[in-house]
């Protein structure tokens, strides 16, 4: 039965960490409504020994992936996919935009300016996590990105290099939380 219990965890880990990229434009998963529901809709199991030290860790998780599911389905997140970054890999101008040697319009840096800013509430649901090893994985993360935006409006670096360094960003973040919760 742990081991049904760690599964169920490890989905729910795997789960909030895909919602969470997606919110950053990732490339790597779309984030879809389904990601969240499953892993919100699955009933909890008896507890185990470490249940009750999980619980507070997996209702902030839980609150971080719903912001990102809503930042996501939001007008600004649509206009940004496909044209600055592949929020969705499905979308026909992902493998373009990983290439693109543009560099944002005045238009389109002020749409990634306002994309950036929505994604403030969730960063900052992020502060609320007990664990100061998972914490300072979000907010290592959240200067990086913060950085890559920044340079892409400010035309330090093209679309093309945008996504390639965010891509190498979601990566970093996805290996440095599963270390943290392995320990």
């Amino acid at each position: 039965m742990d081991i049904w219990v760690q599964m169920k965890k490890l989905l729910l880990i795997t789960a909030i960490v895909l919602g969470f990229l997606g919110g950053c434009a990732s490339n790597e998963a779309p984030t879809t409504p389904s990601n969240v529901v499953i892993a919100q809709s699955k009933p909890s199991t008896a507890p185990s020994k470490g249940a009750s030290a999980l619980g507070p860790r997996d209702d902030i998780q839980n609150e971080i992936a719903q912001c990102v599911q809503a930042v996501n389905e939001g007008k600004t997140a649509k206009s940004v996919d496909g044209t600055i970054f592949a929020l969705d890999p499905t979308n026909p101008s992902s493998k373009f935009l990983y290439s693109s040697p543009n560099k944002l319009s005045t238009d389109e840096a002020v749409l990634l300016a306002k994309f950036k800013r929505e994604t403030q509430k969730c960063r900052q649901i992020a502060k609320k996590i007990p664990n100061p090893a998972l914490r300072k994985v979000y907010q290592n993360y959240f200067t990086k990105i913060d950085r890559v935006y920044d340079d892409l409006i400010y035309k330090k670096i093209t679309i093309g290099v945008a996504n390639q360094e965010r891509s190498l960003l979601m990566n970093q973040f996805k290996s440095q939380f599963l270390d943290v919760l392995n320990k």
